[in-house]
């Protein structure tokens, strides 16, 4: 994905549609072998003896806690894919969490996958993220959404500017609780929750956060602004932004 690619080309349903349809021609597992500690000789049988859509989140749950460890490869995990990010991407597991199950992908290698299977992730992604912006609050938080991101290996670059332009009320207010809950400021930024913050997303964050791109972004907002409740969140971002 490029830095200049807009997230969001699609609306959600229809890139859960295309993962389904380009990840649909994958034939499905005759069986997913596992480690005979881990997994049950049968337990496989619970995820292949229906749909893949129609599969419960409680059914495959210990799999995708489990996939490309001690359950099955990545052959057999790229026919779970599309349930498995749909059902991610609804926090519906409860465990593993949804960073866990994305960053499976890393784990399978998915930037080799042919052209089809990557853009089938790329829009969904791109989909996920903009779905955010419009709507507040949402499950997973955005906190999460941009942690998930990190760990699929993708520039953050691009969802970060589609953040950043503050186009809409949401927008705004995922972003004052970013700042004020997600990130610890003293003595230094620091992300908190699941992160690597050795990782470049991380730093891509931090970056975002400090270099003064987004102070801008929230002081032309203010002044294009009317509401007295959106003109406080932004007051509160400003501050947590720019103490001095």
């Amino acid at each position: 994905m490029t830095a200049d690619e807009a997230p969001g080309a699609r609306s959600m349903g229809d890139a859960v549609d295309e993962l389904y349809g380009v990840f649909g021609l994958i034939r499905r597992p005759a069986r997913v072998e596992g480690c005979s500690h881990c997994v049950g000789p049968d337990e496989d049988r619970r995820l292949l003896d229906r749909p893949l859509r129609s599969l419960p989140p409680e059914d495959l749950a210990r799999y995708a806690a489990k996939a490309l460890n001690t359950w099955g490869g990545a052959e057999e995990f790229r026919y779970f894919v599309p349930r498995l990010l749909e059902c991610a991407a609804a926090d519906a597991f409860g465990y593993p969490d949804p960073e866990i199950v994305f960053g499976k992908l890393v784990t399978a290698e998915w930037r080799t996958w042919v052209a089809d299977e990557r853009a089938a992730v790329e829009a969904f992604l791109r989909a996920w993220w903009a779905e955010a912006l419009e709507d507040h609050p949402v499950r997973p938080g955005i906190a999460t959404r941009l942690s998930c991101l990190a760990t699929t290996g993708v520039g953050l670059d691009p969802f970060l500017s589609a953040w950043g332009r503050l186009a809409t009320t949401a927008a705004i207010r995922h972003l004052r609780e970013f700042v004020i809950d997600d990130v610890e400021w003293w003595p230094d930024p620091r992300l908190i929750v699941f992160w690597d913050r050795h990782g470049p997303g991380y730093r891509q964050v931090i970056t975002w956060l400090t270099d003064g791109r987004l102070v801008a972004a929230v002081e032309a907002a203010f002044e294009g602004e009317t509401r007295d409740d959106v003109l406080e969140l932004l007051a509160e971002i400003h501050t947590a932004l720019a103490p001095g």
